[in-house]
C-alpha cells in the first residue's frame, strides 16, 4: 500500500462555536445540552461552559474543533450550523477566506431539535492561524 506523504501534513483550520442558552436553571441543564450539541455536530474535545451573567438562567459554551485544508471549511461551516438551527447571518471576509455565521433567536427561529430551543444567541467563526 501507498501511502502519499500530503495525507500527513495538512494544515488544520481550526473554529470557534459559541453558544449562549436561556431557561437553563442549573449547571446540569446546561451540560446536558452542550454534551446534545457535541453529538449533533460530532465534535471531539472538550467545551468550557460558564454561567452567562447578562441573561438571568443562561450559560455560555464554547467548542473549539478544526476542519482539514482539503475540505471546503465554509460550506462545512454552514451545514454544521444548519444542524442546530436557523437562520444564520453570514459574514464573508473573502480576502481572507474566512466567514463568521451569527445566531439570534427570533419569531422567525427553527430549531433542528425541540432540545436546541434554549439556544438563544451562537456564532461560529474560523480561528486566525
Amino acid at each position: 500500500m501507498i501511502i502519499q506523504g500530503s495525507l500527513f501534513n495538512l494544515k488544520m483550520k481550526k473554529f470557534r462555536l459559541i453558544l449562549i442558552t436561556e431557561n437553563q436553571i442549573n449547571l446540569a441543564k446546561g451540560q446536558k445540552f452542550a454534551e446534545m450539541i457535541r453529538k449533533t455536530l460530532n465534535l471531539e474535545g472538550e467545551y468550557e461552559i460558564s454561567k452567562y451573567g447578562k441573561f438571568e438562567d443562561s450559560y455560555r459554551v464554547e467548542f473549539n474543533g478544526q476542519f482539514s485544508k482539503e475540505k471546503n471549511a465554509i460550506a462545512e461551516s454552514i451545514e454544521l450550523t444548519d444542524r442546530l438551527s436557523s437562520p444564520w447571518t453570514v459574514t464573508y471576509e473573502r480576502a481572507e477566506n474566512q466567514v463568521e455565521l451569527i445566531f439570534n433567536k427570533s419569531d422567525f427561529s427553527t430549531f433542528r431539535k425541540i432540545e436546541f430551543n434554549v439556544l438563544r444567541w451562537a456564532e461560529f467563526r474560523f480561528e486566525n492561524e
